[in-house]
């Protein structure tokens, strides 16, 4: 820590107000800045968990209409067995 003072010190050449983040009037930055880190979603994550939601609901429709294909060729056959009888 002793040696980052002293660039600091070297630095901002003893003038606080040159100062940014050890100014006095900062506050504790440190703890200010992981709050304001917290607040934030990764976009890019929240667009993968849009895309995936949006494919499963296409394949979701998909399975519908298979099952409904399928369904329907079960009753035309059940209709022409009847129709043969």
């Amino acid at each position: 820590m002793a040696y980052e003072d002293s660039a600091i010190e070297y630095f901002s050449e003893n003038r606080m107000e040159e100062r940014i983040l050890t100014h006095p009037k900062a506050g504790d930055l440190k703890e200010k800045v992981q709050s304001g880190l917290a607040n934030y979603k990764n976009p890019f994550a929240e667009t993968a968990i849009w895309i995936k939601g949006e494919m499963l609901d296409i394949q979701g429709m998909i399975d519908a209409m298979r099952g409904r294909e399928l369904v329907m060729r079960a009753q035309l056959s059940t209709e022409s067995k009847k129709r043969d009888n």
